[in-house]
């Protein structure tokens, strides 16, 4: 039995920070239902005007390209799709329902949302005490810039990350795939579980205020106590040298080498050059090397040029040396060592095909979570919903699905 089972979850929420919450809740046996919108779909479901080919299968958006892009099924594994127009009173009947009979709801849109759609917690918790409902918004509920608009690169420039990130005189850029995201997702899912822990102690539930922006900080912890503008100086660290990212044989391929001493550079300096090298004056002492970095990164980049990255990363690690291999998302998937950890989980979507999924790096003897089914299609679990959680009768289905209330397919132009 997973530890979750029994626990209902409803996702207010798009893109990656929400629905990757409610995805750590169903790794461990949560039922979650991700409400969706039959005009305006999830923008991980679809790339709206200008589908992009690389997010789905055999570069095809199909028929269903809302069912077969990578973004969303990634992200929504163990779940189920209810869509239904919440200006419809019938759809917002049903949501409610689904609501009064769920343990937690998840929503990561702007401030005010849930009091404007009548959800808000001071509504719901009447009715409902132990129910747990968490927000998600950048920048909090309150303050001067809780009705800020937020994705995830512009939280990491919000945050002060961005600032320290980049090569010395060139532009603040971001980490990549809006790297906030999933770490919002994260503590969310880490606040609902003490939340949860909290009410099997009192029956009490509560209302979670989780802002985004101020979990993107947690990164920059040092620098914030110091107080101090950090100057950003590429891959390079003032405690270290070398630290750096350096071209290894190949079209854009690279290896990460670090040497957190001077035992460490020895070790690297003797597999480099010998004992010449190792007795360089120039990098005998941090304080040398620091000096000379340029001429040292010049050193190493030379001898890592010509040779394998992911071999010349072996010999290393096998001498005690930090080093990795700069991996691609195709390494990744073919990784012998993701392979070793059970890390992916093969699963068959119907619209999207066989696929393995990526898990969660979270492993207990005693409680294991796991990819049971892959992502849901829009609007698969309406039906579900109706029949098997609320249990409504089947004169009122047949009217709630002659009202328009749900779909299984966007409104066209979506």
């Amino acid at each position: 039995m997973l530890p979750l089972e029994g626990i209902r979850v409803v996702e207010l929420t798009t893109a990656w920070a929400g629905p990757m919450a409610g995805r750590v809740l169903t790794w461990y046996g949560a039922e979650s239902f991700h409400i969706e919108s039959p005009t305006r779909t999830n923008t991980w479901r679809s790339n709206r005007d200008k589908p992009n080919p690389v997010t789905y299968p055999d570069l095809d958006p199909g028929e269903r390209p809302w069912d077969r892009c990578f973004t969303f099924n990634s992200q929504n594994v163990n779940k189920r799709s209810l869509v239904v127009d919440l200006k419809n009173p019938s759809g917002f009947s049903v949501l409610r329902r689904l609501i009064a009979v769920s343990d937690v709801l998840i929503c990561n849109f702007r401030p005010g949302m849930l009091d404007r759609l009548g959800l808000g917690y001071g509504t719901l918790s009447k009715e409902q005490p132990g129910l747990i409902v968490i927000e998600m918004p950048a920048y909090g509920l309150t303050g001067p810039d809780a009705g800020y608009a937020a994705l995830g690169p512009t939280m990491e420039m919000a945050a002060g990350m961005s600032a320290m990130i980049s090569y010395p005189g060139g532009k603040p850029t971001v980490t990549g795939p809006s790297y906030m995201d999933p770490i919002g997702g994260f503590n969310a899912a880490a606040a609902i579980l003490t939340a949860l822990h909290h009410r099997d102690r009192t029956g009490e539930g509560q209302h979670i205020e989780m802002a985004q922006v101020e979990a993107a900080m947690q990164f920059i912890g040092p620098e914030l106590i110091e107080g101090h503008d950090v100057v950003p100086d590429g891959n390079h660290r003032p405690d270290m040298a070398p630290h750096n990212a350096y071209p290894a044989q190949g079209e854009d391929s690279w290896i990460a080498v670090a040497a957190p001493g001077d035992a460490a550079w020895m070790k690297l300096a003797r597999m480099m050059g010998g004992e010449t090298l190792a007795r360089d004056g120039r990098f005998a002492t941090l304080s040398d090397r620091k000096i000379n970095e340029a001429a040292l990164d010049a050193m190493i980049a030379d001898w890592t040029c010509t040779q394998d990255r992911h071999a010349l990363a072996e010999t290393l690690q096998a001498a005690g040396i930090a080093a990795s291999a700069v991996e691609t998302a195709p390494d990744l998937a073919n990784s012998e060592y993701l392979r070793a950890r059970g890390f992916f989980t093969p699963r068959d979507h119907p619209v999207a095909g066989r696929h393995d999924h990526p898990g969660l790096p979270l492993h207990s003897e005693i409680a294991q979570g796991s990819a049971r089914t892959a992502a849901p299609g829009y609007g698969e679990g309406n039906e579900y919903v109706l029949r098997e959680v609320l249990s409504l009768p089947e004169a009122e289905i047949a009217a709630i699905l002659a009202s328009g209330a749900l779909a299984d397919v966007p409104a066209p132009g979506m």
